[in-house]
């Protein structure tokens, strides 16, 4: 049979998922301790920091400004477990309004971190013509706050419902609505709210 290629795939999208965000975590907390002590941040010192191959870390982080800036906002976030503790798994637009706030609070109180970080992204992209790979934390949010869904539509609904969220709820977004749209940061709230809940139906 012949083997199944990767070439277009992003890197974490398949072989041991788990095991490859585990790596990249380690890498990002290495980063993280090491900004906090002063130490210089470079990609080799990062990867011996994490217990990890040169080899390996490069194949999450091509850049050391992407991996430094990365690492600054990693600590803010929160994960699913955390982000949707008592509510309930029925709740939708609870969960919705939950995960609506989260986002809006911690990209407008970090907005010029999160514009750095896009910008090194995309210029690494462009200069290393690097397919980077980001965790997809946003997704994993927005699949647990749909949760309530799950019984009621389509695997295939349910996927484009959290990829058309997932082009709203991030920095790209807010570049556009301040940027072009000229919106300010209660605008942009209410407009995400009236996106999400049309293409939730609720």
């Amino acid at each position: 049979m012949r083997k199944k290629s990767h070439e277009n795939e992003n890197f974490l999208d398949f072989g041991r998922i788990q095991q490859k965000m585990q790596t990249r975590e380690k890498l990002l907390l290495a980063a993280n301790q090491m900004m906090i002590e002063g130490a210089a941040i470079n990609i080799t010192a990062v990867a011996k920091r994490a217990d990890v191959s040169k080899a390996t870390a490069y194949r999450y982080f091509s850049s050391k400004e992407v991996l430094q800036r990365e690492a600054a906002l990693h600590t803010k976030s929160e994960d699913k477990e955390n982000l949707f503790a008592g509510i309930s798994n029925d709740d939708l637009e609870q969960r919705l309004d939950k995960l609506i706030q989260y986002h809006y609070e911690i990209l407008t109180q970090n907005e010029a971190e999160f514009r750095l970080f896009l910008s090194a992204v995309l210029k690494d992209s462009v200069q290393n013509k690097a397919n980077y790979s980001r965790a997809g934390r946003r997704i994993l949010l927005i699949e647990e706050a749909l949760k309530p869904l799950k019984q009621t539509v389509s695997e295939e609904e349910f996927g484009r419902m959290v990829g058309a969220i997932s082009t709203i709820l991030g920095i790209e977004s807010i570049t556009v609505l301040k940027d072009l749209s000229h919106l300010g940061n209660e605008k942009i709230l209410d407009v995400w709210t009236w996106m999400i809940k049309k293409i939730v139906q609720v």
